[in-house]
């Protein structure tokens, strides 16, 4: 279980993060939804200290991390699938795959994880010779979630997955998430799509302005009157 316990970061003197406190229970789906600069992303990056909180606690699998090496967060098997993809453009689409298992020691479950991730993504492999940056972007988000999959992570933050794709690969990319779940693994999403994304989860946190403002399960925030008019449109 991820626990993030009021949490503060800043950008320069200007604080972002005011006192953020939230669960990702093990196994399930998470999601973490607002507006544009609301803080979103800001809390993914403390997770995995690009952005180190000045105060509150982060904890995964009851262990400390907060201010831990980005590079040792990953090997406790944390996995962050970046808002804009971050794809290697001039690698090709296995040259990816493989960076994704940099830390990794045993070749068999490397193999095995490389063929699953083909299995969930078959375009991939009608272009592992490809440069990643001749993918659409539906393909570079594919590749993006499959290269964080090689690295068999327990706990995988996902920033904004539907961003720039057309519905029919987003719901591709949504189906995969289940997936993800329910092979034991822990998802934190973050997403503007509220509706999908809270029709997906099983708890959610609405952020605004750096405040965790509402809690509850997906189905509970999909019926909240301020998330329905603020977020769903309605």
């Amino acid at each position: 279980m991820l626990e993030i316990c009021g949490i503060k970061a800043k950008y320069g003197h200007t604080e972002v993060l005011h006192s953020v406190t939230l669960r990702a229970e093990t196994g399930r789906i998470t999601t973490l939804i607002g507006g544009n600069g609301a803080g979103k992303t800001t809390t993914l990056n403390c997770i995995v200290n690009i952005l180190k909180p000045y105060e509150g606690q982060i904890l995964w699998k009851g262990q400390e991390i907060t201010g831990l090496r980005s590079k040792d967060i990953v090997r406790l098997g944390i996995s962050l699938i970046p808002e804009g993809r971050h794809v290697f453009p001039r690698m090709t689409v296995r040259e990816n795959l493989e960076m994704g298992a940099y830390i990794r020691k045993d070749a068999n479950g490397v193999q095995k994880d490389f063929e699953w991730i083909l299995e969930l993504f078959p375009v991939l492999k009608e272009r592992l010779g490809q440069e990643a940056a001749t993918l659409s972007g539906g393909e570079q988000q594919m590749l993006a979630i499959g290269r964080s999959l090689m690295g068999n992570p327990d706990l995988v933050l996902m920033d904004e997955p539907s961003m720039g794709l057309a519905p029919i690969v987003v719901e591709e990319v949504f189906s995969v998430v289940e997936q993800i779940m329910a092979m034991g693994k822990t998802v934190l999403l973050v997403e503007q799509n509220a509706a999908l994304a809270l029709n997906l989860a099983h708890e959610g946190y609405v952020i605004e302005l750096g405040r965790i403002v509402l809690r509850g399960t997906g189905k509970e925030l999909l019926r909240n009157p301020e998330v329905e008019k603020a977020y769903l449109g309605l």
